[in-house]
């Protein structure tokens, strides 16, 4: 039987929101239409890699470094429209081979998650709906995300009995379910082996739970998607087994407030403060 962990982390996108804020009280308008997307890393043996996001007419519009298995980016405010994600290994020129490639398509007012699922000699992307719609009032919605490759299919119960994932197949999100806000003790049966874990799911939150091959072992990490703010959606964490690092120098997954919320927010930011310079 193999031990099941479970990590639950959060990260509110402050910097989004800080770069949202900062964008109104210039007066920069936002696009008309605009839609959310991150990024997740679900092949356990792909080392790290480097990942790009551009719009049809070649520009980048994301460039994210070192990502590993695991890793979950924050979300992206993007304008309506299509998108290519191309995925190299860490350290490739720009111009070198994707390892993967996947169409996005960004619709107004919708959140996606873009995935790399399986193992490397059978990679595939995977396009996942997040609805990010508040539960009501005490309530806490969640799903399960099953990118364990030990698991052809995996179920989640909770100790109340309700099925929050039955036989979920590999690769593939369940629906969401509410349930109270409040500590919960889950039951997880799968052919890797049964366990039980314990999960916070705060009223007002909407969560994803993520069931990864770690280490040799079944690894449950729990990512809250929205903290019920009309803002912004919270930010994504670097789930892997390595923790939350301090925010680097140049925008990475390590940062604890979400890398891709970074990259969107640092550029507003940095030209509200010279445009308030120049005023000055």
């Amino acid at each position: 039987m193999k031990r099941i962990v479970m990590s639950l982390a959060m990260a509110v996108g402050v910097v989004a929101l800080a770069a949202a804020t900062a964008t109104g009280a210039q007066g920069t308008e936002e696009p008309a239409a605009a839609g959310w997307a991150r990024l997740a890393h679900l092949s356990p043996d792909t080392p790290e890699v480097d990942v790009s996001l551009t719009g049809l007419d070649g520009r980048s519009v994301l460039e994210l470094q070192d990502v590993g298995y695991g890793d979950v980016s924050g979300y992206a405010r993007l304008p309506a429209g299509t998108y290519t994600a191309a995925m190299r290994p860490a350290g490739a020129p720009a111009g070198s081979e994707p390892v993967i490639t996947a169409a996005v398509e960004i619709q107004d007012g919708v959140a996606i998650t873009v995935a790399a699922v399986g193992m490397n000699a059978e990679l595939s992307g995977r396009i996942l709906v997040d609805d990010l719609t508040a539960p009501a009032a005490g309530q806490a919605r969640v799903r399960l995300v099953s990118a364990a490759v030990s698991s052809p299919a995996v179920t989640v119960t909770t100790d109340t009995g309700t099925v929050l994932a039955d036989d979920a197949a590999f690769g593939t999100a369940t629906d969401y379910s509410e349930v109270p806000g409040g500590r919960w003790t889950l039951a997880i049966s799968s052919d890797a082996g049964t366990g039980s874990t314990d999960v916070d799911l705060a009223a007002g939150s909407v969560n994803t739970l993520f069931v990864l091959d770690v280490d040799g072992e079944l690894n449950v990490v729990g990512v809250v998607d929205s903290t019920g703010t009309s803002q912004a959606p919270a930010g994504g964490v670097r789930t892997g087994g390595r923790g939350l690092a301090s925010p680097p120098s140049s925008p990475d997954w390590t940062a604890p407030l979400g890398a891709v919320a970074l990259v969107c927010g640092l550029a507003v930011v940095t030209g509200a403060l010279a445009r308030r310079r120049r005023v000055a």
